[in-house]
């Protein structure tokens, strides 16, 4: 419980820093969230056809620089924690300038993570979660040490093996928080912009203290 409860503290002391952080990622979310509200009134096969034709050009490009700022977001993210704990200056146009210039290893890994991951999931889910934890460090070691794409997976799952299920249970405590926060938005905020800014923000209001769990596992691994 110390290590929750510090990265909470962790997460409000630099606040101001990380809203910074995360602001363009969570503008071009609630824009895609906003733009496939539509989506929820169809039923129709031809009707989601001709929505995405109609679409097709604003979806592709809001999509294209989501990925760009999600794999520049995650880069950032990571290098930020080691950065703002060890006092060293950084601001959050040079984090996302960072993880840009590591796109590649940053999305093949995010790639290969998510389908395993995914895989995980539809035997029940807990193996999903499970799979998603021990491989969650995978950023450090492309941002930190500059490993690529299959080295950086395979040391987040060995150096995660004693641990595996502890990060297990983090993961799993902040993701139901982060089902129970969406339920809550959904129910009591009418659909529109404001629900889908107010999800896309929760959701990082979660990612930063749990990514700086991680974090502090990477650095105890370093440590010893």
């Amino acid at each position: 419980m110390n290590q929750f409860k510090a990265a909470w503290q962790f997460t409000f002391e630099n606040w101001k820093y990380f809203l910074m952080l995360a602001l363009p990622l969570i503008a071009i979310e609630s824009t895609v969230g906003y733009l496939l509200i539509p989506l929820g009134d169809m039923t129709q096969p031809e009707d989601f056809m001709e929505f995405f034709q109609s679409n097709s050009i604003v979806i592709g490009l809001v999509s294209i620089t989501g990925i760009i700022l999600q794999m520049a977001f995650i880069g950032g993210l990571y290098l930020s924690y080691m950065a703002i704990d060890s006092e060293k200056e950084i601001n959050p146009i040079g984090a996302l300038q960072a993880g840009i210039t590591k796109f590649f290893p940053l999305f093949g890994t995010f790639i290969i993570v998510t389908i395993v991951s995914a895989f995980g999931y539809l035997l029940l889910i807990l193996p999903g979660i499970y799979i998603t934890a021990r491989l969650a460090l995978f950023p450090f070691y492309i941002m930190l040490e500059d490993k690529k794409v299959f080295e950086s997976i395979s040391s987040s799952w060995e150096n995660t093996d004693e641990y595996g299920s502890k990060l297990f249970v983090f993961t799993l405590i902040f993701i139901v928080l982060t089902l129970l926060i969406a339920l809550v938005v959904t129910n009591l905020v009418s659909q529109g912009i404001v629900q889908t800014i107010l999800l896309a923000l929760s959701e990082y209001i979660l990612v930063i203290p749990l990514g700086y769990i991680y974090y502090t596992l990477y650095k105890s691994l370093k440590v010893n």
